[in-house]
């Protein structure tokens, strides 16, 4: 009886030592987070937002806690995260997407998302976003200019997270350990509340290594595929611009031509009625002069 009394003294005396020692993990866990918050990070940008990329990179630095520093791998194995733009100006724009999306397809590419406006072919355009493998990109964007059509812009951004890769993995075996202690506890656990205080432990640390899993696999995905935006445009139709030229000179013409024939006929007009003018004038004259005449003579003397 007194050895069985003795036994569950040690278990809380080892469980109660073992809590305390997870809050003070827990506390440097926090130091370390505020800590990386502190330090900018190298965020992947230009990653889709429904990839989870976006802010993933800084959780990544949010999360890292001080390790010994690695020698850096060699720049054949560095993971990268690459995304690019490229405008392309097409005849058609119609056409040009489903070029576009079986040129992709060659390249072991998929169609990520689109937006398209095919109403109107002088004003048509079209977005489409690519994922497709990083050693496919050079080969991919080659295939499009001139075949499909001019390449009016390209804008690419590159992202080294080697080094952020590397740290989550420590950080996820860390996690792992952690949870597994925690639950060698909990088989051993003999009080309620020793149990109610593990459970809880456990439940958090479950949480995060959950959040650290998915950081891992947000990344990794980028790395994998690379991110390609095509911005298709209509190339300006040059018969229609000098069509449009065309008839802005015809039209200059026709009024020029209506000024001169409006013209002419006013001068035919005047030539016409030139002389009933001058007679009227004239006798207009001679009947002002005998009326003048008439009041002089009854003026009285």
């Amino acid at each position: 009886m007194t050895h069985v009394h003795v036994s569950k003294r040690t278990l809380a005396a080892a469980a109660a030592a073992v809590i305390i020692g997870i809050g003070a993990t827990g506390c440097a866990d926090a130091e370390e987070k505020s800590a990386a918050t502190e330090a900018p990070a190298d965020v992947p940008s230009g990653a889709d937002s429904d990839s989870g990329s976006v802010g993933g990179g800084q959780a990544v630095l949010d999360d890292a806690t001080s390790s010994p520093q690695t020698p850096q791998a060699p720049l054949s194995t560095r993971k990268l995260v690459i995304t690019m733009t490229v405008g392309l100006e097409v005849e058609d724009v119609s056409t040009a997407v489903d070029r576009v999306i079986s040129l992709a397809a060659t390249h072991r590419g998929q169609l990520y998302d689109s937006n398209l406006d095919l109403g109107d072919p002088r004003y048509a355009y079209g977005d489409l976003v690519f994922k497709l493998p990083p050693e496919e990109v050079d080969a991919f964007l080659s295939g499009l200019d001139p075949a499909i059509g001019r390449r009016t812009s390209l804008q690419g951004n590159t992202s080294d997270v080697t080094d952020q890769l590397t740290d989550l993995d420590a950080q996820i075996k860390t996690a792992r350990a952690s949870v597994e202690r925690v639950r060698e506890l909990m088989d051993r656990a003999e009080t309620l509340s020793d149990i109610v205080v593990l459970e809880s432990e456990l439940t958090a640390r479950q949480t995060r290594l959950e959040q650290l899993l998915a950081q891992q696999s947000n990344l990794e995905s980028l790395v994998a595929m690379a991110t390609i935006t095509i911005h298709l445009t209509a190339a300006p139709d040059e018969q229609s611009a000098e069509d449009d030229d065309d008839s802005i000179g015809d039209a200059f013409r026709e009024g020029w031509n209506a000024f001169v024939d409006t013209l002419q006929a006013l001068v035919v007009f005047v030539g016409y009625t030139l002389p009933f003018l001058v007679l009227g004038a004239i006798a207009g004259l001679i009947a002002w002069r005998v009326k003048r005449s008439r009041a002089a003579g009854t003026r009285p003397e």
